[in-house]
């Protein structure tokens, strides 16, 4: 084993080691800290050993897929840990009542509580998207993209007045199943005022929850800044297009602004910020229209009163607290003309992120 390939499995099992600790303080649980082994075992992505009190992951899974997908898999040998340690049940079926009760202790997704070596598709939706409101959100996205202002912005409150309808319905029927989360990472090491006021307009508007949060990168052996959103299926499809929808209109208006009014590189995060500012007051406006009907509430408080997420998020985040940030200083020549702007801004298809997955509403076949 070459000294390179060394070095970087023992910073591998430093960080596996930081996340067990992690995990163990988030959900309150007293596990001892195993011995970790990097293995290059091909059928298997981890392992537990109660006997040696040691816990094996692959050294495939780790070079090969997110770290996100290593923290389940992670987290899934520390219930086989939970149980003998913990709930003294070591003796019965590997895979059977009491591992299920302690995956649901540790927020192991749904997808790794099966016994098996394989990696299911994991965090883009593919086996759980009602497809039939994603095409048809699709489809009136396609129309906002049309030339005539007014037909554009019509489109996109449809596809808004589309969704709305579509949690109003899941929150009667009492639908509390599909939720799943998705991890927003562009290798930066802060987050910024900007990313922040997307979030926002997606916890607000889009039927999701928003954690700020940080993941290492296993390639890189460092530590970046992500956005983790939480919500059904379909809701997280949606936001995420939104995205990365708006980080790249940002980036587009902010060159045609700057071409006309030759306004400094500096003032470009205020025009970002005004812009967001813009939108949001047009989803906000669109948003009070729809309340003007007896007994409707805002999306932000359909959301919160769904408490399939509300439980599948506090699983996932047992421990989380609110952290205010300081708006900062804003240029306002730049902030005004990037509201005008967002007022007017209409989201329409024909994005593609830059992020984890393609930012397409539906999956590429």
């Amino acid at each position: 084993m070459s000294a390179r390939k060394t070095a970087q499995q023992r910073l591998w099992l430093r960080q596996l080691l930081a996340e067990h600790q992690q995990i163990c303080w988030l959900h309150r649980l007293h596990l001892r800290p195993p011995v970790f082994e990097i293995t290059e075992d091909a059928s298997r992505a981890g392992s537990w050993s109660a006997g040696f009190a040691s816990l094996k992951m692959a050294g495939w899974l780790i070079r090969d897929h997110g770290w996100n997908v290593v923290m389940e898999v992670l987290k899934h040998e520390m219930s086989h840990q939970y149980v003998h340690e913990v709930m003294g049940r070591g003796h019965e079926k590997p895979h059977g009542p009491a591992f299920q009760e302690a995956c649901q202790r540790l927020g192991v997704h749904p997808q790794f509580w099966r016994a098996t070596g394989h990696i299911p598709l994991f965090l883009k939706g593919e086996e759980a998207q009602p497809v039939a409101i994603l095409t048809r959100v699709e489809k009136l996205l396609s129309l906002a993209q049309s030339a005539n202002e007014h037909e554009a912005a019509l489109a996109m409150e449809k596809a808004n007045t589309l969704l709305r309808k579509h949690n109003i319905s899941r929150h009667e029927q009492g639908i509390t199943t599909g939720y799943d989360y998705l991890i927003i990472n562009e290798g930066k090491k802060r987050i910024t005022a900007v990313q922040r006021a997307i979030a926002a307009i997606l916890k607000d508007f889009f039927y999701v929850k928003v954690v700020m949060g940080r993941q290492f990168d296993a390639a890189s052996g460092q530590t970046f800044r992500v956005i983790e959103l939480i919500g059904a299926a379909e809701n997280l499809a949606v936001a995420e297009y939104v995205y990365f929808f708006l980080v790249r209109r940002l980036e587009a208006l902010w060159q045609e602004y700057r071409t006309l009014s030759q306004a400094p590189v500096r003032e470009k995060r205020s025009y970002h910020l005004g812009v967001i500012k813009g939108f949001q007051g047009r989803l906000r406006s669109q948003e009070q229209q729809a309340m003007a009907a007896p007994g409707t509430e805002s999306n932000a408080l359909i959301c919160n009163q769904d408490q399939g997420l509300v439980c599948y998020y506090q699983r996932r985040h047992p421990r989380l607290k609110n952290v205010r940030h300081r708006g900062g200083k804003v240029y306002g020549r730049s902030y005004q003309a990037g509201e005008a702007q967002g007022e007017n801004l209409v989201i329409h298809k024909g994005v593609v992120s830059k992020g984890q997955s393609n930012g397409a509403l539906l999956p590429i076949s």
